[in-house]
């Protein structure tokens, strides 16, 4: 099957089921759980790759479908593909990526508050290829035993910081570390700046 033959499968899939995705917040979790699994399903079909994040409540707004690579470059044009084919369906909006939101949020992650005012990043320079841009992301009680769920989470903040394609086409080199004993002498910033760490280095490379 080819992949606009794929792409047209799904969609057909949508178009006969997204009644039921209208209001996931207002039925029981296990009915929820077999929604969701169904669906990522029915695109993994697609491509194995992409996720999916669906969002608000048809009373107050438009539901909003995200579909993202979860950051992965080689599945980006997966996501145009299928985005760019939707069908116009009432109380829908389909977004490409996960999008930025800006600083201003907390976010809890298994159980841990991660607060991107308070996470401090150190830049990285490289002398060879000075236009990259390279960062430590700085964690005060980083051990082995968390340092995926660590990792994780800053995938999770970044990207509702700056958005998937930013961390993804951005951010050349990310390395989580322990918060170092002389923090003070390096000239750090915290991940709320971010984005306007980024914007600043492009425009210099320019």
């Amino acid at each position: 099957m080819s992949k606009q033959d794929k792409i047209k499968v799904f969609w057909n899939w949508f178009k006969e089921n997204n009644h039921k995705y209208l209001f996931l917040d207002d039925i029981l979790e296990d009915e929820k759980e077999t929604l969701m699994g169904d669906f990522l399903s029915q695109l993994h079909k697609y491509c194995k790759g992409l996720y999916f994040q669906i969002g608000g409540h048809p009373d107050n707004e438009d539901v909003e479908l995200i579909i993202t690579a979860e950051g992965l470059k080689k599945n980006f044009d997966k996501v145009e593909l299928l985005v760019d084919s939707a069908p116009k369906l009432k109380n829908w909006v389909f977004i490409k990526f996960k999008q930025p939101h800006g600083p201003g949020f907390v976010t809890t992650y298994e159980g841990t508050r991660f607060d991107p005012d308070k996470i401090i990043y150190i830049p990285l320079e490289n002398k060879k290829n000075p236009d990259l841009i390279g960062i430590q992301v700085c964690y005060s009680d980083l051990t082995e035993e968390n340092r995926n769920k660590y990792s994780n989470a800053t995938y999770v903040v970044l990207d509702a910081l700056i958005g998937e394609k930013s961390v993804a086409c951005d951010i050349d080199f990310l390395e989580i570390i322990n918060t170092p004993a002389d923090i003070g002498e390096y000239d750090f910033g915290h991940l709320s700046d971010i984005g306007e760490f980024i914007k600043e280095r492009k425009k210099n490379a320019c």
